[in-house]
């Protein structure tokens, strides 16, 4: 590797340049391609293998995908539901509440009358009373001056 960004420099012969030297250099070129071959074919190798084993994981990942996109459905039925019946029970509530407080309304307003009833009856009563004692008395004042005389 150290040859490979360096400037060679080739002894020279009677016919050229030295041979050992040349054979040598290319020798050692060989060997740095080689392995810079063999170091890309087993990045190659392992890049294959994780495509390969990401390509198992889709099956998996596309049903996990089809799962939660029908819980998610369900969930929004679920909520839609949900709205729907609480809204309903809020409506019957409310219906229920006006019907409870009609019907208290009448009650309290026949009770009123039963209590106004009642005071007419007792100051009638009353009355009677009064006129009864009144008559009582005239009796008994009159039966006292006959008994004087």
């Amino acid at each position: 590797m150290a040859r490979d960004k360096k400037k060679v420099l080739f002894r020279t012969d009677l016919f050229g340049f030295h041979k050992k030297d040349v054979l040598s250099y290319l020798k050692e070129y060989d060997q740095i391609t080689m392995d810079k071959i063999v170091s890309r074919d087993t990045e190659i190798e392992s890049l294959k293998n994780e495509i390969v084993m990401l390509n198992l994981k889709i099956p998996d990942l596309e049903r996990q995908q089809k799962l939660l996109a029908a819980e998610r459905d369900l969930i929004a039925q679920t909520l839609i539901v949900a709205r729907e019946s609480a809204d309903k029970i809020i409506t019957d509530a409310k219906v229920e509440a006006a019907k409870k407080q009609a019907e208290m309304q009448q009650n309290y307003t026949m009770e009123i009358n039963k209590l106004a009833t009642i005071r007419n009856e007792i100051i009638q009563l009353r009355k009677f009373a009064t006129d009864a004692i009144r008559s009582f008395e005239r009796e008994l004042s009159s039966l006292e001056q006959s008994t004087v005389d």
